[in-house]
Formats: structure tokens, sequence, C-alpha cells
């Protein structure tokens, strides 16, 4: 259909600043597969979360401390070394409008959402501020590889040099 399809894994701070991405996994792959593929090179450099920390005391530590290193991933991964919500939990940020959250579980799949909601607004941003994504299928892949990780570095450094951003502002 003309349409070139190209995974990319990004890693985001919560000031919406992507602190890693691996673009080039070329074609419609699963996410996790993708992960496992990145992960399993070193020369990828993936930054992995401190090792030895017990993830159900992350469960708590994350949603308090805004700063640390370790990974929120939706429910298509597993939970290892990166949190997952909880299965068969609320958990879309919709879900919890009419009733607040109860259970521990509950509260963790909610501040969870929120908290993974910002790589869902930075993609939003980079979708928007680029078109040229839905438009490289005449390129060659490499360069289509190249443009995506260039349009990273471009919206970090509107992102980091505070550069009055209408569509930071918007989906801030």
């Amino acid at each position: 259909k003309g349409k070139c399809y190209q995974n990319v894994l990004g890693n985001c701070e919560f000031n919406m600043i992507v602190t890693f991405v691996y673009a080039g996994w070329e074609g419609v792959a699963h996410d996790l597969r993708v992960l496992t593929e990145v992960i399993a090179q070193p020369s990828n450099n993936f930054p992995f979360p401190p090792p030895g920390i017990n993830c159900y005391l992350l469960l708590f530590i994350c949603v308090v401390i805004i700063t640390c290193k370790y990974y929120l991933w939706d429910a298509a991964y597993t939970n290892t070394r990166f949190m997952v919500p909880y299965h068969n939990v609320r958990y879309w940020l919709g879900d919890f409008r009419r009733r607040r959250a109860m259970t521990k579980e509950e509260k963790f799949n909610h501040a969870h959402a929120k908290l993974r909601n910002v790589i869902e607004r930075a993609y939003g941003v980079l979708n928007t501020r680029f078109p040229i994504f839905d438009k490289m299928a005449p390129y060659p892949f490499n360069v289509q590889r190249n443009v995506v990780i260039a349009c990273f570095a471009v919206n970090n450094f509107i992102r980091k040099e505070k550069i009055n951003d209408k569509l930071f502002a918007q989906y801030e």
C-alpha cells in the first residue's frame, strides 16, 4: 500500500526527553521481540536499570520518586527488570474517571498509567512535528533510519533548550 513500517524503541524521561533510541527494525514486529534483540547486543548500549533491586519494592518507589532509573512498560512486556501493570486489573486512565482506585493493584496501575502517559505524549509531539514519518517510503531504509534518529535529536534539542514550543505546550 506504499507504507513503510519501522519499529522504533525509545526510552523517555518524565520531561519528554528521549534518552535512548533504537531505530531500524524493518517491518512489523512485536515490541517484546525488538526489545529482546536490542538488549541482547551489548554494542547497542541499552541503558539498563540498576540491578539487584526487588521489583515489588520498586512498585512504590517509582510512583513517588520521579528521578529514578526504572522503566515502565506496557502489558506487552514481561515483568522482569521492567515494571508492567497488573494483568486483569483496571489500567487505562479513563477507567478511573467514574471510580477511584481502591486496591493496591489498582493504585499501582493508575500511577503506572499516569507515568507511562509521558512516552505517549512524547511520541505524539514527534509524530506531529515531523510529518515526514508518513512519507518515507521512497527513501532507502538506512536513510529512513537516520531521518528518525535525527528527528529525535532535533526534538530533544528543542526540549532541552527550553525553546518556546507550541507542540510541547499542547502535549504537556
